[in-house]
């Protein structure tokens, strides 16, 4: 496939026709006529065609000397051409001088993407057309002059007034002179510049096609479909953001060697933001935070060599985004329009309310740059540095709060800044959302700005109580964080089926005037970041699983059609795998060598989309394949390489406790990935001519600490001396150990332990133990368990197994170490269930085999295999079945699923860690009396009593780590067994982490949940009963869920006889039960 300094092509070309494109849930109005579709009576005034070989698709012919040649035909004629290569076309855009420029800015980027698509740039024109043009395309907002000439029509009415919204339809003599054309409208600019962007994305033209590389496709005509129209009224989100953060060292890298930035010059100035701000608006995004780490983003450009200028101006970029449309705002802890780089550079004193009247000052001059430049200002104050503010209190920052809005009074001279078009907003980032919980007053015209808990799980919504606050309510949202437990910055992390849920409980609780993403340095997140602005665009267009069909026609934008089946099935099962515990915090330690297989099936899955990826990518046009190797088979490649390095760097250290010579192939096993994990990495930056430079220099491997290591480094790994023996013990005739030294090692599924010889694991006791015993075996259970046998010493030996009973199988029996451990082997034990004679009179059937293993270095080792047969479960049951002790259950595979009051649980697919949750739906406050809601019920089949004998069951539901998002009120739901009482569960502690000095994490204090730093991490809540001895026996029962809140996800039950807890550790917990 793919080698790992493969070249990759320096630069991208034109790609063959992908089929009708339209943007992401849009209709259809774009469509790319043949030749043959443009022939004939109708389109006659379209002039001749040039069928010379040589002539070049870049010759225009004007605009006027074609019409002056063509007879209109008003007829049956399907198509509104905006451009044809055929006929060296482009149909003239017609503006209004009195539209806001930055209808002009997208209007005239529009006429460069029929360019890139056809090799014909329109012509743009204000206010008045040429005599002898009788066909174009007219751009304008709802109130402009040249749409106030167009014919009324009610659509186009009912724009007026509205925010951001906007009509596209196809019409005959739109005004004198005019015989057809294509009226485009918006409402207000930013609807203006979306429609166009619209139309370009149906043209083919990705948001990305800067960012990922993804290739501008070549057509020879584009034309609007005439019985068919495009509109959008406003979106559900007012403003919809995104937040640079965390910028170092990629995107910062990046841009300072693209731009040739000298040491100590902004990095990112009015060049990277003119693409920047172009894509965001391709997005339909309109609010902006910039980035803040080292920027002062309305400095940056200017000359202050002598200081900032005395009087208030705008600066570049600040220009530049108000003239392409942009939003501007600063980030949740930067009041005033002012980043904390100005306050390190330009303010005097410390910045506490103590230095209020410099920090007056320091607020009007920020608030007199952005008067004139549309500006949305984060008020409120947090202490310097994203940190709590000293002495802080509801009074205080109420006060404060006071202080700002009484400049910007005075700065806007108007007594109401909300009638005067000044917006705010208030975030009640981590402390302050403590203040909120307690009563923090926030002023009717600031918009209170919720968050989440920097790992993707809502904190607060507007409360029912509080839903007439006048300025509304949002959402800051993250999927790139740097803070405890873990900075994630490396790589896409982010399950769309959760991004859908945590905003679904926003929306429906009307939770909608601000949504804005941190995104890091958007690379590689540019899927869930599209994600986040089309639910924020359009929530109603994408329903509940919806993710599925975006990311199908995600994949066919970006690839072509014909793969879109296959990369969004791929891209969905990266987002299952790659959610369930961020890279950052994936070590040595996370996956289990010995329970379920779990450290195998990881690797096998993450190898199946990157070989399932590599396919794909060989067969891509050349041109496509740099974009797909970003968004796509890098991320996999990437996240397939990490997990094998972590997984080696365990097996060197558990194997060189073993004793295992294997220790010091994967070591070298982990030092290959190293390399490989930097090889990925120098691909991607080779792209292009290096056109990516620096973009994924973010460091992702062996941490110290939760920050970032200043540079990755290979984490620990263990060898051991391959000349040395192996010393099982002292002489001990008693348990057949002479004192020879050794040469093989072997060591059994569900241990850590090693034989022969004492390693400390082989039994609880850590010494003296006897030979292994598997756990038992069931007919319901795994059907095999393993055996390794490895290198322990500088010989290759022999060995063989034999068995007692006819009814247990080893495969293979025999083989050869390798002294190197290149040879070490799994031998796998199955029973034959046909062959164990069965019970007469219905008991469990309780039996053991043996393996004798011998070897040629006079190893000797006896292995028990104990075995089960309990009764089956009656003919007519339907359910799962407990085996190896316990049962486990998908909540999706439920048995009964009853509706209550118009509630019912639905399943949320792709959540969670393994394969879905189910939630009560629709979101609302319900709040369902214990056993009066809907209610799931499990059926499942139990053979007696627990492993242990002392009748100790334990059922622990899995939930996903929602918080309790209503301020007040905490998340329930009921849980039963049979018919004894049902058990209220709020699974979401009320006492929050650092409440006590033994657990206190600064950053946190008053914000999150006492369990918040596991439950984050694991990805995961469990809610556990314990089932005591009495109200258990073998045969059927039923353990039901309750549904009693909305906002609750369930994704798995365990029903726990000892079988899990005897196996010890693992992350996922075992595979689902069988099911008859």
């Amino acid at each position: 496939m793919l080698s790992t300094k493969t070249a990759l092509y320096a630069a991208l070309v034109s790609i063959p026709l992908f089929g009708l494109v339209h943007a992401l849930g849009d209709d259809k109005i774009v469509a790319f006529p043949s030749l043959s579709q443009l022939s004939g009576e109708d389109y006659s005034w379209l002039g001749p065609t040039d069928r010379t070989k040589h002539q070049e698709q870049t010759t225009f012919i004007s605009t006027d000397d074609r019409l002056n040649q063509a007879s209109y035909v008003n007829g049956a004629n399907n198509y509104f051409v905006l451009a044809s290569s055929h006929h060296h076309f482009a149909s003239s855009l017609l503006l209004s001088s009195e539209d806001d420029q930055s209808i002009h800015v997208a209007a005239q980027t529009f006429a460069e993407d029929v360019y890139k698509v056809t090799g014909h740039r329109p012509d743009l024109y204000n206010d008045t057309l040429p005599d002898d043009v009788h066909r174009a395309v007219i751009i304008g907002s709802v109130e402009s002059e040249v749409i106030r000439r167009v014919k009324k029509d009610s659509k186009r009415d009912k724009l007026k007034g509205k925010w951001e919204s906007f009509d596209v339809s196809w019409e005959v003599s739109p005004f004198e002179d005019l015989k057809e054309g294509l009226v485009i409208t918006g409402s207000d600019r930013r609807g203006t510049i979306y429609a166009l962007y619209t139309l370009s994305e149906q043209m083919g033209i990705s948001p990305f096609y800067f960012w990922s590389d993804v290739p501008i496709p070549h057509h020879s005509a584009v034309a609007i479909l005439k019985n068919k129209s495009l509109s959008h009224g406003e979106p559900t989100v007012k403003y919809r953001g995104l937040f640079i953060n965390d910028e170092h060292p990629a995107l910062w890298g990046w841009a300072a060697e693209r731009w040739n930035r000298d040491p100590w010059e902004p990095a990112f100035q009015v060049e990277m933001y003119e693409l920047w701000f172009e894509m965001m608006l391709r997005l339909k995004a309109n609010y902006f935070w910039p980035a803040m780490w080292a920027s002062k983003f309305s400095v940056d450009g200017l000359d202050i060599t002598n200081g900032l200028p005395q009087s208030a101006i705008s600066g570049p970029n600040q220009i530049l985004a108000n003239k392409m449309g942009i939003v501007m705002g600063t980030s949740h802890h930067e009041p005033m329009s002012r980043n904390k780089p100005e306050w390190d550079v330009f303010g005097k004193g410390p910045w506490d309310w103590t230095n209020k009247d410099v920090l007056k000052d320091f607020w009007r001059y920020g608030a007199e740059r952005a008067k004139g430049v549309e500006t949305l200002f984060t008020m409120g104050m947090r202490g310097d540095g994203d940190e709590p503010l000293t002495d802080a209190s509801n009074e205080l920052v109420q006060n404060i709060t006071k202080a700002q809005q009484d400049i910007l009074k005075d700065v806007y001279d108007t007594d109401d800044l909300e009638g005067s078009g000044v917006s705010q907003m208030w975030c009640m980032y981590k402390e302050v959302a403590g203040y909120y919980k307690n009563g923090l007053e926030v002023p009717d015209d600031v918009t209170v700005l919720f968050a989440d808990d920097n790992y993707g799980n809502i904190m607060s919504v507007l409360p029912p109580e509080r839903q007439g606050h006048k300025a509304g309510a949002g959402i800051y949202y993250h999927v790139d964080y740097v803070g405890f437990p873990r900075d994630y910055k490396w790589i896409n992390t982010v399950n769309p089926a959760k991004t859908w849920d945590q905003m679904n409980i926003a929306r429906s609780f009307n939770t909608t005037q601000i949504w804005i993403l941190n995104i890091g340095t958007l690379k590689p997140l540019e899927m869930p970041t599209e994600w986040f602005l089309d639910l924020a665009w359009d929530f109603d267009r994408w329903e509940r699983n919806s993710w599925k069909r975006w990311l199908r026609e995600w994949a066919g934008r970006e690839f072509g059609n014909e793969w879109k089946e296959e990369v969004g099935d791929i891209m969905g099962k990266y987002s299952l795998y790659a959610a369930r515990n961020k890279a950052e915090l994936v070590n040595s330690k996370s996956w289990s060598l010995s329970n379920y297989h779990e450290a195998e099936r990881v690797v096998s899955e993450w190898q199946g989309l990157t070989t399932r990826a590599g396919k794909v990518y060989d067969q891509l046009p050349k041109e496509t394949q740099p974009a797909f190797f970003q968004l796509v088979y890098m991320l996999c490649a990437a996240q397939e390489n990490l997990n094998k390095l972590h997984i080696a760097v365990a097996r060197s250290e558990l194997y060189a406790f073993q004793a295992k010579t294997a220790a010091n192939v994967f070591a070298h096993k982990a030092i290959e990935a190293f390399y490989q994990d930097a090889n990925i990495t120098e691909t991607f930056h080779s792209l292009l001519n290096r056109k990516w430079d620096h973009m994924w220099d973010q460091t992702h491997i062996n941490y110290y600490t939760h920050l970032e290591p200043i540079r990755d480094s290979l984490p620990p790994i263990h060898l051991v001396n391959p000349f040395q023996p192996s010393r099982p013990g002292i002489p001990l005739k008693e348990r057949d150990l002479p004192g020879q030294v050794g040469y093989v090692r072997l060591t059994v599924e569900n241990s850590l332990g090693a034989w022969p010889g004492d390693s400390g694991r082989n039994c609880e006791r850590g010494y003296k133990c006897p030979d292994p015993t598997l756990l038992p075996m069931d007919p319901w259970g795994e059907q095999s368990r393993w055996i390794d046998i490895g290198a322990g010493g500088p010989k290759n030996v022999s060995w063989k197994m034999e068995v007692d009973v006819d009814w247990l199988t080893v495969e293979p029996r025999k083989g050869k170490t390798v002294w190197d451990g290149s040879g070490d082997e799994r031998i796998w034990v199955s029973v034959d269930w046909d062959r164990v004679p069965a019970s007469t009179k219905g008991e469990t059937v309780e039996k053991e085999g043996h393996i004798e293993f011998s070897a040629t270095d006079r190893t000797n080792v006896t292995i028990s295999v104990p075995i089960i047969i309990p009764p089956s479960p009656q003919s007519s049951f339907r359910g799962h079945v407990e085996g190896d002790g316990y049962v486990v259950i998908e909540t999706a595979h439920y048995t009964r699923n009853t509706s209550a009051e118009g509630y019912a649980f639905e399943e949320l697919e792709g959540y969670g860690r393994t394969l879905s949750g189910l939630e009560m739906f629709p979101v609302t406050t319900q709040n369902f009396t214990l056993g009066k809601g809907p209610k799931l019920e499990y059926d499942f089949w139990a053979h007696g009593d627990s492993v242990d004998g002392n009748g100790k069951v334990e059922i622990t539901v899995q939930v996903g780590p929602t918080l309790n998002f209503l301020v007040g009120k905490e998340l329930a739901f009921g849980l039963q067994l049979d018919d004894l009482p049902p058990k209220e569960i709020h699974p979401v502690p009320t006492k929050g982490l650092g409440e006590s000095d033994s657990d206190r994490n600064p950053g946190e204090v008053g914000s999150v949940p006492k369990d918040w730093m596991e439950v984050v991490s694991n990805e995961i809540r469990n809610a556990t009963m314990e089932v005591t001895k009495d109200d258990w026996e073998a045969g059927r029962h039923t353990v039901t869920i309750w549904g009693m809140t909305t906002g609750v996800v369930v994704e798995r039950i365990w029903v726990d006889m000892g079988g899990i807890r005897e196996r010890g550790y693992s992350y996922l917990g075992p595979p689902e039960s069988k099911r008859v």
